[in-house]
């Protein structure tokens, strides 16, 4: 069932959460030729059938912060490789960051990138482009140009402008050319040099910390400039107790900022790298319970607007050294889904889902979210919430098994992705002859 054909099939007794529609009941839903309909359409019969009763549909899901490998390093990652374990883990979209090699700072490797994409995604890919040439944050980047190349966002993530004026300069013309500025908030200065957290774990396992205070005085920057400008900022990625607070306080002010977390700091702290398991070493670091559970909190009250996989792909040589010469990052396309909903530990956490990994997200890049009104194109996931299975990365789709979740053992799995009117990914379990 998967490749390029569109969709013909009906799903049966499923619960479909559309917080753009507004629904949130029990509806048998049909796909034909791609597309969504209310009831079977006439002289259409559905090719196959799934029977998915007591299973959850939400509308596809947009990871916002993904690391791509295409051109560069096609050995912890190519764009096969990627979308299929973005789509194996519920994703039909993700944003694919700009620290490619050569860096994505020009329309040639934007338009190579989109070339790859054509011939091997399974799912939607959107580009972000460089805020600085090269990342470097010494220059600007041609922001018109990347524009007419078809980047959505600008940012030199993982990488943070250390220059005000240049990075004042640069929400400036992004903010001419209608894109969005997204920004790792990282004090080069204080965090560049940090291999962990600062903490007493750190000083006691002998490495460099990175303070709480190199993000939280990037995060105050990205607040002043957003309402000096009054330009939208999404900051990526946040990790400390405080980061929740600043944002929490500037949006009740007004101020136009958008944040999101990576889905292994709401479930994971400091001590996952106690033993220098360089597996659990990531971009921002892992920090302490306090930051944990206000990343949890700020998720639940709306400060927090989104969750990303933050994914990392590295080879295996690369990250089998010793902590402090390995690099960070992570991989988390197949686990971001259910490692937030087991970190929200609600009863009923899907519409949350819902909201914070497809519609908000969409919203952020000012692209429509999708949702399951009649004539739309479908795009969505299945999700069967009683699986029980445990995360193996040597049988993952991506390249690269540098995750700090291998072993874990989860309760919930996607187990069916459409993505644009087709299959991107299906668990022949649920198929019915």
């Amino acid at each position: 069932m998967k490749g390029k054909a569109l969709c013909n099939f009906d799903l049966i007794g499923g619960r479909l959460v559309d917080p753009c529609s507004g629904i949130d009941r029990v509806k048998d839903l049909f796909v034909r030729e791609g597309i969504i309909y209310s009831s079977i359409p006439a002289g259409k019969p559905a090719e196959q059938t799934f029977n998915i009763k007591e299973h959850i549909i939400l509308p596809g899901l947009l990871d916002l912060r993904v690391h791509n490998r295409v051109p560069g390093d096609t050995q912890s990652e190519t764009v096969q490789s990627l979308t299929q374990a973005a789509a194996k883990g519920g994703f039909s979209s993700i944003l694919a960051m700009p620290n490619t090699t050569p860096h994505s700072d020009n329309p040639g490797t934007i338009r190579y990138i989109q070339d790859r994409i054509k011939q091997a995604s399974k799912i939607k890919v959107h580009l972000t482009g460089c805020l600085t040439i090269g990342s470097n944050g010494k220059a600007l980047a041609p922001l018109g140009s990347l524009k007419e190349a078809g980047v959505v966002a600008v940012t030199d993530c993982p990488h943070s402008v250390r220059d005000n004026q240049i990075f004042t300069n640069a929400l400036k013309y992004a903010k001419m050319f209608g894109l969005k500025i997204i920004e790792y908030p990282q004090d080069p200065s204080l965090s560049e040099d940090g291999q962990a957290h600062e903490s007493s774990l750190s000083l006691k396992m002998g490495l460099t910390g990175n303070p709480r205070m190199a993000e939280e005085l990037a995060v105050q920057r990205a607040i002043t400039l957003s309402r000096h400008l009054k330009v939208p900022i999404h900051i990526s990625s946040i990790s400390s107790f405080g980061s929740v607070n600043l944002v929490k306080e500037a949006k009740r002010l007004g101020v136009k900022i958008s944040t999101d977390v990576s889905a292994h700091h709401l479930l994971l702290t400091e001590e996952a790298i106690s033993e220098y398991k360089t597996q659990a070493k990531t971009t921002p670091p892992l920090r302490e319970e306090i930051d944990r559970l206000a990343l949890i909190g700020g998720l639940k009250d709306g400060t927090i607007d989104s969750c990303n996989s933050s994914h990392e792909p590295y080879a295996e040589h690369l990250k089998q050294v010793e902590f402090d010469l390995a690099p960070s990052g992570a991989i988390g396309l197949e686990t971001a889904l259910m490692t937030v909903v087991e970190a929200l530990g609600e009863n009923d956490p899907f519409p949350k889902i819902a909201e914070k990994m497809s519609t908000n997200p969409h919203q952020i890049l000012g692209l429509p979210p999708p949702s399951f009104k009649e004539g739309n194109i479908a795009d969505f996931v299945v999700i069967n919430p009683e699986k029980k299975w445990t995360y193996n990365t040597d049988t993952g789709m991506s390249l690269s098994s540098n995750s700090p979740l291998g072993g874990h053992k989860f309760i919930g799995k996607a187990i069916l992705t459409v993505s644009s009117g087709k299959i991107a990914w299906c668990e022949d379990s649920i198929l019915i002859d």
